[in-house]
């Protein structure tokens, strides 16, 4: 039986990272179902709970020490784990992980990672030094491919796949839909889902957005509805871009609290989606529903790319207008990225494949 520690944000109700993790359990799982994982979790107690896996506290060294000892494999799994923007303790940590993995000669993957931005001259040094020791990086997206070619990570240690969660397979609506009908959704109009997050103090981006969203409500006749992708830590900044709308009651914050599959259905239900969290957008992306990416980081803008998405532009320049000229783009476009939406489905299988060969080897 194959043993495996998996490192990551994991365990903070944050919807995209626990896809992430879903996403990863099910790609290894579907190579070989008797694998043995251990997550390094922000909360043990609901990781074990949700994934059905094992779990030790992220902060408790000698668990981990002991987990990855035990170990075949260790994986840092996902997201944005390896940039300075959040803090330099954060890159740190994970930086740390991986050198204990290297350090016990343990077989070590980064896994459909986003790499940087890295903005310390110091960090990115020693980014390269630990980078350059694991056995393989898989990333996903070319700004991450770029990223470390320029801190001089060697090529042939990294591999350019897909998001992890693109493995997802699509979840039936129905789940989705009666939670729409507990919080009284409509069922007879546009549904338009807006997936915000606070960035800094300043909010004339979250104005925009509801500027737009008053648009779409008159033009189309839609309902907006406002969706908390980090419950419930984007509750409040969902609520507030309600608060800025004209056309309150043709909206309704969703302050559920879901798991991935939920959130698939739930998003599966919707004709468009207007998201600034990755994971939004990816999750639109597997339901098939178009979307308008609202930029905050480059991990948003590699993705779209990648997609041949379409994006608003940056918050720091966010244009209501344009908003909705994007929306009318995303909707027209619908059909035309379904063809790559699976090339990049095939792309991310990749992850879990290069994982097995690295543990058979």
């Amino acid at each position: 039986m194959s043993k495996i520690v998996i490192s990551g944000y994991y365990g903070f109700a944050n919807a995209g990272d626990e896809a992430m993790l879903t996403a990863i359990i099910n790609a290894l799982l579907s190579k070989d179902s008797s694998m043995d994982m251990t997550v390094i979790s922000g909360n043990p107690d609901i990781t074990k709970k949700v994934h059905k896996v094992n779990s030790i506290h992220r902060f408790s060294l000698l668990d981990i020490f002991s987990a990855m000892s035990k170990s075949d494999l260790l994986i840092s799994g996902g997201g944005s784990l390896l940039q300075d923007v959040t803090s330099k303790r954060s890159l740190f940590y994970y930086l740390a992980i991986l050198t204990m993995g290297t350090v016990l000669s343990k077989k070590v993957m980064l896994f459909a990672q986003g790499i940087g931005p890295i903005k310390s001259s110091f960090m990115r040094k020693i980014t390269k030094y630990v980078c350059s020791s694991v056995d393989l990086i898989t990333v996903r997206d070319k700004d991450s491919l770029y990223e470390l070619r320029r801190i001089g990570v060697p090529d042939n240690k990294v591999l350019l796949t897909a998001d992890a969660v693109m493995t997802l397979a699509g979840e039936p609506k129905e789940f989705g839909r009666k939670l729409l009908d507990k919080y009284y959704v409509p069922n007879n109009k546009m549904l338009i889902a807006i997936a915000v997050r606070k960035w800094r103090e300043d909010d004339s981006y979250l104005l925009e957005i509801a500027k737009a969203a008053d648009r779409l409500i008159d033009d189309r006749n839609a309902h907006i509805v406002l969706l908390p992708l980090q419950y419930p830590l984007d509750i409040e900044t969902c609520r507030r871009v309600q608060q800025l709308m004209v056309n309150k009651l043709e909206s309704t914050v969703l302050a559920a609290d879901c798991n991935t599959e939920e959130f698939l259905s739930l998003i599966g239900n919707f004709d468009l989606l207007i998201g600034m969290r990755l994971h939004a957008l990816i999750f639109s992306a597997v339901m098939g529903v178009p979307f308008v990416a609202v930029s905050y980081d480059p991990k948003i803008d590699g993705f779209v790319k990648d997609v041949n998405g379409t994006s608003a532009g940056r918050v720091s320049d966010l244009e209501a207008d344009n908003i909705i000229n994007c929306c009318r783009k995303a909707l027209f476009h619908k059909e035309a990225n379904k063809a790559q939406m699976k090339e990049l489905r095939e792309k991310a299988m990749l992850n879990a494949e290069k994982a097995f060969e690295l543990l058979h080897k």
